[in-house]
């Protein structure tokens, strides 16, 4: 039995080695793609894209922060169907998955993340601009906020829930990772890990008849 789970975990091990190394292969071509400005989304269907999808915004980190974030999201709900598929099959249909995810990321980038980010610039600029009698009484005390908001909040805020966004993803994937990076290191994983996604097996104890 202790050689049975030992080679369960060992085969796991290697199943978290090669997904580590498929995260790491996803990160670097969306790296790549963001920092060139090469949108798959663009590139597939650049004349059949409607009027409303907006043209890219200039490379920044918060820009590649929000994009790596919301790729490392995905891939931890890859099907784990693929997991059993022989080795060419797998790697067939990997590109698949390199295609779909980097599609999405584009997709929400352009359609959801940008028109977001300029309703929350149009509403820091309106509140910087604003003549209330509240704002006016924190502008005479605060005399640079107004022109902080008005310059300054909307990068801030872009940067920040970026930022946010990925360290998120990385909290996410960290546990899988740590344990891809012991294996490399060490050659095999503690005697009393826990693997991700597998649950501990309860042992069920016969309950005695309490005595009266």
């Amino acid at each position: 039995m202790g050689q049975l789970r030992m080679r369960r975990l060992q085969r796991r091990a290697e199943e978290l080695v090669r997904e580590f190394y498929e995260s790491m292969l996803v990160l670097s071509l969306n790296l790549l793609l963001q920092w060139n400005q090469w949108h798959v989304i663009r590139v597939l269907k650049a004349s059949k894209l409607p009027d409303e999808v907006p043209e890219p915004l200039p490379v920044s980190w918060a820009t590649l922060f929000f994009a790596n974030g919301l790729l490392l999201t995905l891939t931890q709900y890859r099907p784990q169907w693929l997991k059993r598929c022989p080795s060419v099959v797998r790697k067939l249909l990997l590109l698949l998955e390199l295609f779909v995810m980097l599609f999405a990321v584009d997709y929400v980038l352009l359609t959801i993340w940008q028109p977001l980010l300029n309703i929350c610039d149009q509403a820091l600029q309106a509140l910087g601009h604003s003549n209330w009698t509240w704002t006016r009484f924190i502008f005479y005390y605060c005399p640079g906020l107004s022109v902080w908001l008005i310059n300054d909040a909307f990068y801030f805020m872009r940067f920040v829930a970026s930022l946010s966004w990925f360290l998120l993803a990385i909290e996410g994937a960290a546990a899988k990772w740590r344990l891809a990076i012991d294996f490399m290191l060490l050659g095999q994983l503690p005697d009393t890990v826990i693997l991700p996604g597998h649950r501990p097996k309860r042992h069920h104890t016969k309950s005695r008849p309490t005595q009266i």
